[in-house]
């Protein structure tokens, strides 16, 4: 990507410390940005710091008010400002819907929706009206993936979340990405019942839902960029990306 193409730009990402979030920062001082890398775990982020070679380190947990708040506080006061937030951070456990676990639901919607509208409402206050929030949404929202209930109900919460921000705040810009399966990342590990992979591998082809694979790294470099456009023209609101594994 074009080594110029976010020069100048203040990056918060929320959900940096592996997968999307951290490649997404690569790609981001790559090309010529500053960025802020937050998630809870504060080794990670410093690794990353040190691997870019560059960047802040903000630790928080995106779904608890006071930590959002601190996090896009810091990040402002290191960068002098934001530009784009980008919330990266997810969470998908396989199980059947039959054996719904209240615990384990209530923490997917903690993670995915909640702690996406609270970095967006501590970020706002530190942005201009051409400023951005970006959250990564996911393909399984239109698919509806056996034993993904959890995870893909609360993709479908947060897009309806992205609606009513556009409607509160019209004068800000909110992007949702459409997320394919990509990988080398740490998602799988906190899929729970990998007992039950084979059996979702097997529905899910039933079902003929694509099963393409991303590399990460083409998907932080495609986010950068793609981003970047939006930021370089504040007068559109591009209001969805969408991106997936091409097909044979």
């Amino acid at each position: 990507m074009n080594e110029s193409a976010m020069n100048g730009r203040r990056v918060l990402v929320v959900g940096a410390s592996s997968g999307i979030g951290a490649a997404a920062a690569r790609a981001v001082v790559a090309a010529g940005g500053e960025v802020t890398v937050s998630a809870r775990r504060e080794d990670a982020l410093r690794a990353l710091v040190d691997e870019m070679g560059s960047g802040h380190v903000a630790v928080g947990d995106a779904a608890i008010r006071e930590d959002a708040e601190r996090v896009a506080a810091e990040a402002a006061a290191a960068m002098g400002g934001l530009d784009l937030m980008l919330y990266v951070a997810g969470y998908g456990p396989l199980q059947k819907i039959t054996e719904c676990d209240v615990d384990l639901w209530a923490d997917v919607y903690r993670v995915n929706v909640l702690g996406a509208n609270l970095a967006a409402a501590a970020a706002l206050g530190h942005m201009d009206r051409d400023g951005v929030c970006a959250f990564v949404s996911s393909r399984t929202v239109e698919d509806a993936n056996p034993f993904f209930g959890a995870y893909s109900s609360s993709k479908a919460a947060l897009d309806q979340c992205i609606r009513v921000w556009r409607l509160e705040h019209p004068d800000r810009r909110f992007v949702r990405i459409v997320m394919g399966n990509c990988g080398p990342t740490d998602f799988a590990n906190n899929m729970g019942d990998m007992a039950l992979l084979g059996e979702a591998l097997e529905e899910w082809g039933r079902q003929a839902i694509p099963g393409g694979m991303m590399d990460v790294d083409d998907v932080g470099a495609s986010l950068a960029e793609a981003l970047a456009v939006v930021l370089d023209h504040p007068e559109i609101d591009a209001s969805e990306l969408k991106l997936d594994a091409r097909t044979a």
